[in-house]
């Protein structure tokens, strides 16, 4: 990989060898040192293909720095709808919605709040087209009548301007009776329901307060659905230490219908998190256990790819294919992550956050939809650039990830500084990095194509409209 520009190659060992010594060298004295191991005219030949490959930039070179048009746009706005969670789940990182709150009481946002919200997320998009506005908790369906008004709110406006809303929900499946998942659906919503696997393994990581199970709650309101439907919810599942493997997991999940698929792992950071909890994986033990996982489900998602059994629409929602997308298209990130330059997050009150994972605590607040953001308040937010960081200038893969792959809210609760990348979740994003390269190289030389089924520009980009070169 060529750390500056974040181009990548697979080369042989000859040209690996002479990588490694250019540009400090001569190509004479780069033949004297491996003369030893190749031919001469070999060295030579090697040497001349990859200087060419510099001359064109594509090799040792910096890539130019983001255009100064790409400023800050907000095109994404989370509403947490709701405080509150019917389930108990034992890796919930922000307390079933109360986030740094205690939720002694059940508080809903209002639609005046919501619909504030969306008139900010208009002007703060800034001509913007594409919208998208994701319905959060705690459990968003507490709060349906709400998810109904903003829809209706949001189609009213489509009608009289040029944009498009999208709709996201993340769901634990309870409460998405047949009537109300055919009408979000049949209203352009993207569902995600959460269901870890089969009985067992739901029910000891997604129980109900009382520790009653949730799998044969979840399991009647999915059966009730149309096949047709259920094919348009995304299966989300979370795999922890009690239950890892994640193929077995995937697999489940196809059988009950799912076309779009996402597999993660639980994250420790968060509120209220026990320190010893046995549902993360935890230290350098835990880390062992996740690069292992990894390898398995590139290794498992790559012979699908070449199969053909996963595109573009199977995958668009998965955060695994997001970064393995921007590696593709060798995408450079403006800032460190989305958080309050694309994205914003919503209270129940109205108070905005750089993101979700923020809410709640006073000192991220950048403003409320009444009064509008807080440049003020966002410049201190941003003062704190991780990827300038001492860690994120000797690492190989900053190109590439700007401080994405410790962002901002992990850094924090880890260790109560934005700007301090954590070094557990660096590693592991630099090691699926590389299986990623490794997919990459693997499914090229089956069939490129099937690259350019799976993998596009933008995440978010509509799904007519793939690049197809």
């Amino acid at each position: 990989m060529d750390v500056e520009s974040g181009n990548f190659f697979e080369v042989d060992k000859l040209a690996s060898d002479v990588i490694k010594l250019m540009p400090e060298v001569s190509s004479l004295e780069v033949v004297s040192r491996l003369k030893s191991k190749y031919p001469k005219a070999k060295i030579a030949k090697a040497f001349e293909n990859l200087s060419g490959m510099q001359r064109q930039k594509i090799l040792f070179s910096r890539r130019q720095k983001p255009s100064a048009a790409l400023k800050r746009r907000i095109t994404d706005i989370t509403l947490n709808v709701v405080n509150a969670c019917n389930l108990g789940c034992r890796y919930c990182w922000n307390k079933q919605g109360a986030y740094a709150e205690s939720a002694k009481s059940k508080k809903m946002m209002q639609p005046e709040v919501a619909f504030r919200a969306v008139d900010l997320l208009l002007k703060e998009s800034k001509g913007a087209h594409d919208l998208v506005v994701d319905f959060y908790g705690g459990e968003p369906l507490l709060n349906f009548q709400l998810l109904k008004d903003v829809i209706i709110y949001c189609r009213n406006i489509e009608k009289k301007r040029k944009v498009h809303f999208r709709f996201l929900l993340a769901t634990n499946g309870t409460l998405l009776t047949k009537e109300r998942a055919e009408f979000l659906i049949d209203n352009g919503l993207d569902i995600a329901v959460s269901l870890d696997g089969g009985k067992l393994i739901q029910d000891a990581q997604r129980p109900f307060p009382d520790g009653k199970g949730s799998y044969a709650v979840i399991m009647k309101n999915l059966k009730r659905l149309e096949p047709a439907y259920r094919r348009r919810i995304v299966g989300r599942a979370t795999f922890t230490p009690l239950y890892p493997d994640i193929i077995k997991t995937f697999k489940f999940l196809r059988r009950l219908g799912f076309d779009r698929i996402e597999v993660c792992e639980s994250e420790k950071a968060g509120y209220g998190l026990e320190a010893k909890n046995n549902f993360f994986f935890s230290g350098s033990q835990g880390l062992r256990q996740l690069k292992n996982l990894y390898d398995k489900l590139a290794n498992f998602y790559t012979g699908e790819i070449v199969k053909g059994r996963l595109t573009y629409e199977n995958t668009y929602f998965n955060r695994f294919f997001k970064q393995l997308s921007r590696l593709y298209h060798i995408q450079s990130i403006v800032g460190a992550c989305s958080a309050g330059f694309s994205l914003m997050a919503v209270d129940m009150d109205g108070k905005i956050y750089p993101c979700t994972a923020f809410v709640g605590m006073p000192q991220f607040s950048i403003g409320t939809v009444a009064g509008g953001v807080s440049e003020a308040r966002l410049k201190r937010f941003f003062s704190g650039k991780i990827s300038s960081s001492a860690s994120c200038q000797r690492c190989w893969a900053r190109r590439i990830c700007r401080g994405c792959g410790s962002c901002y809210n992990l850094n924090y609760f880890s260790n109560k500084n934005l700007g301090k990348p954590d070094p557990y979740y660096c590693e592991l994003f630099r090691y699926k990095t590389q299986l990623m390269m490794g997919m990459i190289a693997r499914i090229a030389r089956k069939n490129t194509k099937r690259l350019d089924d799976v993998l596009i520009p933008e995440y978010y980009a509509a799904r007519g409209n793939r690049r197809s070169g």
